[in-house]
């Protein structure tokens, strides 16, 4: 018996051993394996100069450092947009980059597409973070964005009221517009209830067919961008839309735009619509399912989490959540607090896994978006916040703040602006 049991007690030992040599090479092998395939990086600018009135920055991080330590989170690779990008641009369109403004990836995350308000559009390779192609669209630009099926991108120049478009085939390194045929001047289109058509924020819908496009006067405008020339198939007055939206996402069948704050005409304003699409092109409606007008509060940038639309009130400090299967209100995440006494929420993305939601937060000294009689744009806390998701999208947790700097004669410049994340 005895030698039976020393048989068995023998073989556990060599199971364990072999199992302990399994789970060894299991670790070795995962230690080596390539990264994994949830890794992603949050990008943002900073819009504060970093040469004589020109430059930017443009911080990326590893997305899961920053949701895992917010505070302690350094960015991966910070690049100066006033040295090689400066350099690019300028040898393509004569005249320096200035406020990195918005920011938006292709579809297939091959390329990164950052809008400066000096009037450029720059295409660069995300993977090396090498320029392509720097075009100008005049005095301005405040947005440009790619459109789903990759074969375009539609840019807002605010300052001489134009739309454009640009052709793009990412594969061969090709962008290019046609002033004759690319170009909407919507200034030409004004009238009594559409005063002031200079365009804010485009979008297309997922079709990449039809592109709307938020008015600074108030007003919407729906463009077909496949035709040639581009023209406008509907349109919503300003009483219809408030003024000057920059939010804009399709949830399902509905595009959700807003209007916001700080425009003279409009220092505070905050409305989120559901807009129909069924009946494009022939028209256009518009719901207006929340709003803050009476508030302190400022619509800016809008994210979709699951089912949950979540849309940023800048002036307010505060997240609203809606529910898109009712259209309904259903919560909000409050952001100032110890974290941070007045991070003014601007735009938003987020995490592939929908756990996190990060949002560019406004510095003391805002460039853009911001009408001093009521500093709807200020802030405190310059840099990245981050919002833990909770609930599948409907409640949320603010969790810290990536400080982000630029500091001039002991002032605080730092300005953040566009962000995105890179899946």
């Amino acid at each position: 018996m005895r030698t039976v049991s020393t048989i068995q007690s023998g073989s556990r030992r060599g199971l364990l051993f072999v199992l302990a040599l399994v789970v060894g090479v299991g670790l070795s092998l995962l230690a080596s394996w390539p990264s994994d395939t949830r890794a992603y990086e949050v990008w943002i600018t900073d819009q504060s100069d970093t040469a004589k009135e020109s430059g930017g920055f443009l911080y990326i991080y590893d997305g899961t450092q920053l949701a895992a330590n917010p505070s302690g989170a350094k960015p991966q690779v910070t690049i100066d947009l006033g040295g090689e990008i400066n350099k690019f641009c300028e040898g393509a369109t004569k005249k320096a980059v200035r406020r990195p403004h918005m920011l938006f990836f292709t579809k297939d995350q091959s390329h990164a597409v950052l809008s400066f308000l000096s009037g450029q559009v720059l295409f660069m390779d995300a993977a090396t973070r090498k320029p392509e192609a720097c075009l100008s669209m005049g005095k301005n630009v405040h947005a440009a964005w790619p459109t789903p099926d990759q074969k375009m991108a539609i840019a807002a120049n605010i300052a001489e009221k134009k739309f454009i478009r640009i052709w793009t085939d990412y594969a061969a390194h090709k962008f290019s517009f046609d002033p004759e045929k690319d170009v909407i001047n919507l200034g030409a289109l004004e009238r009594g209830e559409q005063p002031d058509t200079a365009p804010i924020c485009p979008i297309t819908d997922a079709s990449s067919k039809h592109a709307f496009i938020t008015l600074r006067g108030g007003g919407l405008f729906v463009a077909d961008v496949t035709s040639t020339p581009m023209n406008i198939v509907a349109t919503l007055n300003n009483v219809e839309v408030h003024p000057a939206g920059c939010g804009g996402i399709q949830v399902g069948d509905t595009m959700y735009i807003n209007s916001g704050g700080g425009w003279p005409i409009a220092p505070l304003s905050y409305d989120v619509y559901a807009v129909d699409m069924a009946n494009l092109p022939k028209s256009v409606s518009a719901k207006l399912i929340t709003s803050r007008d009476t508030k302190f509060a400022d619509s800016h940038g809008m994210a979709a989490v699951g089912r949950y639309l979540w849309s940023a009130d800048r002036a307010g400090n505060n997240i609203e959540i809606i529910d898109t299967l009712t259209n309904l209100s259903v919560s909000s995440v409050e952001l100032a607090g110890p974290l941070s006494d007045d991070p003014a929420p601007d735009l938003l993305d987020v995490s592939p896994d929908g756990a996190y939601v990060f949002v560019g937060t406004r510095g003391p000294s805002p460039l853009t978006g911001n009408d001093k009689t009521v500093n709807n744009a200020k802030g405190s806390t310059p840099g990245v916040g981050v919002i833990k998701v909770l609930d599948g999208g409907k409640g949320g947790e603010f969790v810290g703040v990536a400080r982000i700097t630029n500091m001039k004669d002991g002032k605080e410049t730092a300005d953040t602006h566009g962000i995105a994340v890179r899946k």
